[in-house]
């Protein structure tokens, strides 16, 4: 199955007075993948077809660089000042966008069934919709938590039922900003295996926000590095699917010094 694009060109927004984006632009998909990754200036190996070498796509920054707004540019719900963001889902394919948020979101009164299959139910029907939840909860192995409150559930089961909950809905494009980062180490491994997984079950474009260089490059196909707003992004690296230990390393250094450059900034 192929994954959607997306295109962004010449965005410019912000909040009052304070500018976060100005005349950037980035492009997902035929052609986006891009990356300054290899010792010689140019892109390192990376096999598969272009939507995939760039998906998922991960995304880090100082604090205030404008991760999350992105996202929520992306998912439609802040308007651009002026620009144009546009997505190209597959033929066939609605353009539904899924979110899971850094906190789990589950409404208190509803099980954990209730919970994934709700923002859905309008769209399938109830039935359909707890049964596209229900496997998605199989999925994420809370199958026997099923009936269970969120009073009931751990914060690492909390976050499973929101990832349910996201690859329940049909939609081609899944955003995910920072949700482990509250989680422990091992914890937070689990959880990316875990959508790792689901992604290649069922397919469809992935943009996340993490303040974690490890971690992006654990998940991510491409890692961006946005600067200080209105910067725009000031690395952007390809990462092949298997990379090797010492190659990790040595990226992860070359975030790190970007990122410790912005904060200086600050």
């Amino acid at each position: 199955m192929k994954v959607p694009d997306i295109s962004v060109r010449n965005l410019r927004f912000g909040f009052g007075d304070k500018v976060i984006f100005e005349n950037f632009s980035l492009e997902l998909g035929a052609g986006g993948a891009g990356g300054l990754a290899g010792k010689d200036g140019g892109p390192p190996a990376v096999s598969g077809p272009p939507q995939e070498r760039d998906n998922p796509l991960v995304i880090l920054g100082p604090s205030g660089c404008g991760k999350t707004t992105l996202l929520r540019l992306l998912a439609g719900l802040l308007r651009p000042w002026s620009g144009e963001i546009e997505t190209a889902p597959p033929a066939g394919e609605t353009g539904l966008c899924s979110f899971v948020f850094q906190e789990p979101r589950l409404l208190p009164w509803k099980t954990a069934l209730e919970n994934a299959s709700l923002p859905i139910e309008r769209l399938l029907g109830k039935r359909e919709a707890r049964e596209r939840a229900g496997h998605c909860l199989d999925m994420v192995s809370l199958g026997d938590f099923r009936e269970a409150f969120p009073e009931e559930l751990s914060g690492g089961q909390k976050q499973r039922v929101s990832i349910a909950r996201a690859f329940a809905c049909p939609g081609p494009f899944l955003l995910m900003d920072e949700p482990f980062q509250s989680l422990d180490i091992p914890l937070r491994r689990n959880l990316l295996d875990l959508t790792k997984k689901l992604l290649e079950s069922e397919p469809r474009r992935l943009v996340a926000a993490s303040h974690d260089p490890g971690e992006a490059l654990y998940l991510g196909r491409r890692v961006i590095v946005l600067g200080q707003a209105p910067r725009g992004i000031v690395l952007d690296l390809a990462v092949g699917e298997k990379l090797p230990p010492a190659e990790r390393a040595e990226l992860e250094e070359r975030i790190l010094s970007v990122l410790s450059q912005g904060f200086a900034a600050e």
